[in-house]
């Protein structure tokens, strides 16, 4: 038994080392959203064990699909994602890539043609541990 605690601990210590985590120094981010059209928005809200608040907006920009976490912060954790998702578990989602700050205003292009009334949900997701940090359901 003490093996297999120590075993856990050091796997934990391992998984989520500081290499893996989040930039926490505010993004800095270059879209403009007064030259896009919104098209859907929520609030984030972190789950039960993370913090996690702000903006998700989806605008259209000259064809391009674009999220926008805006006045957004999160817990660290590692290898978190952003995802637009059809469900609050990331049953189907489409990945937009690493979170690129625990903190800012940060724009991600979402690829294709999504159906936004399917993919509805904003996550926060770690995806190393497939647990989610926060989410949003745009309206």
């Amino acid at each position: 038994m003490k093996f297999s605690l120590f075993a856990l601990i050091v796997f934990t210590a391992i998984a989520c080392s500081k290499n893996d985590a989040t930039p926490s120094v505010p993004a800095s981010d270059t879209f403009d959203e007064t030259k896009a059209t919104l098209l859907r928005e929520g609030t984030l809200v972190g789950n039960m064990s993370y913090a996690v608040a702000g903006k998700a907006k989806i605008f259209d920009d000259s064809g391009k699909k674009v999220l926008l976490l805006d006045n957004f912060t999160s817990s660290n954790g590692p290898d978190l994602r952003v995802y637009l998702s059809t469900t609050e578990d990331a049953a189907a989602f489409i990945n937009l890539g690493k979170l690129k700050s625990t903190t800012g205003k940060q724009s991600y292009e979402i690829p294709g043609q999504p159906d936004f009334t399917r993919y509805k949900f904003v996550l926060i997701w770690c995806q190393q541990f497939s647990v989610q940090f926060g989410k949003s359901e745009t309206k």
